[in-house]
């Protein structure tokens, strides 16, 4: 079974990071032992937090294979412990599980604390209470690719009709009966209500319905607000009965009370926990992702000696490095979410042409140091060869006439018929398809493979 972690309902978050080695050819990328540096700035890498929705967990190979990451580590803190004894023996707090055990299943699998991803809080606590979970520390990598940190606090708030009442959590199920709880569709399932929770359903901008029982269903273009019947929380202190009627505007908002002024709506993601290195200040040696001197982001394990602002995160049972079809690191247990880096070459049209067939991709192949990748199954396929993936060792092996093929992602080296072939680049994960060599693995087949620069078509014959 696999084991989380139940912390207090108001806590906020702490994100749990492990890397190892990383390393890739492009420009722009550095590597060492015990961590990875990348330059976000240029528009190549894309930073994301990867998740199945707030109830759900996942391996971080999973997480990085669905949206085509080509490293990802484990995420945040989440729920994890299914029964009253794991909970108190970690120091949680039980009426959680009491509360919601029975409702969503146990383990909860609820994470822990603030989460923005692409500009958008999809779960955190706001009710006055900072941004990580104990100290406060909100770390997050901005739209100009440069990494920012400091203590903040998250507040939220639900309006109708221009009415303002404050919200306490947004994707978090609350025990409390004066709690307000936010749930959209980065929930990723059902709402449960608790005995006395009424729910207002938000569509397109309007309320379209108040209900008192659940399941409720989050609408595709809104959202719903759950609270006690009897909690005198919103504005004029009223209840929700009081409060609202069928047709009224209504919409939500989050603000980050940051000291520095920075803007943690306009980062790729952004994270929260209890221990940050600030203008080379603090810190400690564990699990982290953090800005260097040059405006490069790291992630690595240690004491995040290159970076002049880190956020250190945990480790336990959860850590999980995964770079380029493998764990380097782990692989951990299953987790609440991922975060990983998505590459994106610079786009560059480029045409195959197989036996007089132009060939379509849902993948473009793309020009890497001097040579062209091209999707591996769309490329052998057309070629008459049989694929077949082994997704344990993220190899493709391919088979024609008496001729076999095999590639693993990562590797420069392909093996025909036993023999070596040392490639002048390796396999790539690029938007979930593996891309390799085009005339290195047309040739190896025995094809003919011309380049027409002016054109930019490869040309294969066999």
């Amino acid at each position: 079974m696999i084991t989380k972690k139940v912390h207090q309902t108001f806590s906020a978050l702490a994100l749990v990071l492990a890397v190892a080695v990383f390393a890739l050819p492009e420009a722009g990328v550095a590597h060492a032992s015990t961590n990875t540096v990348i330059d976000v700035r240029g528009g190549q890498y894309t930073p994301m937090i990867i998740h199945n929705g707030m109830t759900d967990v996942a391996s971080v190979e999973a997480y990085a294979q669905a949206k085509g990451a080509f490293v990802a580590i484990n995420g945040t803190y989440f729920d994890a412990y299914a029964t009253e004894d794991q909970v108190l023996a970690k120091g949680g707090d039980v009426n959680v599980l009491r509360t919601f055990g029975h409702l969503y299943g146990a383990p909860l699998n609820f994470p822990s604390g603030v989460l923005i991803d692409n500009g958008k809080l999809i779960h955190g606590s706001g009710y006055g209470s900072a941004t990580g979970q104990w100290g406060g520390y909100l770390g997050g990598i901005t739209k100009q690719g440069t990494f920012i940190v400091e203590q903040a606090t998250l507040s939220i708030g639900f309006i109708v009709d221009g009415n303002r009442s404050t919200v306490w959590r947004v994707n978090h199920p609350s025990y409390e009966d004066k709690s307000v709880v936010l749930y959209d569709k980065d929930f990723g399932r059902d709402v449960q209500l608790k005995p006395g929770d009424k729910a207002v359903v938000v569509n397109a901008g309007e309320i379209t319905g108040i209900v008192a029982n659940g399941p409720v269903k989050v609408p595709a273009n809104g959202f719903i607000i759950v609270a006690s019947s009897t909690a005198n929380v919103f504005y004029g202190n009223k209840n929700i009965d009081k409060s609202f009627s069928v047709g009224q505007e209504a919409t939500w908002s989050w603000e980050i009370d940051s000291p520095s002024g920075y803007n943690f709506k306009d980062v790729y993601l952004a994270v929260g926990s209890d221990v940050a290195k600030v203008n080379g200040v603090g810190g400690t040696s564990r699990p982290y992702i953090g800005g260097t001197a040059d405006g490069m982001i790291s992630i690595g394990v240690g004491n995040a000696a290159e970076c002049v602002n880190a956020l250190f995160l945990d480790g336990g049972g959860s850590v999980a490095y995964y770079k380029d079809g493998k764990y380097l690191n782990g692989p951990g247990r299953n987790v609440s979410n991922a975060i990983g880096f998505v590459w994106s070459p610079p786009v560059q049209e480029v045409k195959v042409v197989v036996n007089g067939k132009a060939l379509a991709f849902d993948q473009p192949p793309i020009i890497e140091n001097g040579r062209t990748l091209v999707p591996l199954r769309a490329i052998f396929e057309a070629l008459g060869a049989t694929v077949d993936w082994n997704q344990s060792k993220q190899t493709a092996t391919a088979v024609k006439g008496d001729v076999t093929v095999s590639l693993a992602i990562g590797s420069n080296i392909l093996v025909r018929n036993g023999k070596n072939i040392e490639l002048d680049v390796p396999a790539r994960l690029v938007g979930g398809r593996t891309l390799v060599p085009a005339r290195a693995v047309a040739e190896s087949f025995g094809a003919k493979v011309a380049w027409d620069p002016a054109t930019k078509t490869v040309t294969i014959t066999d």
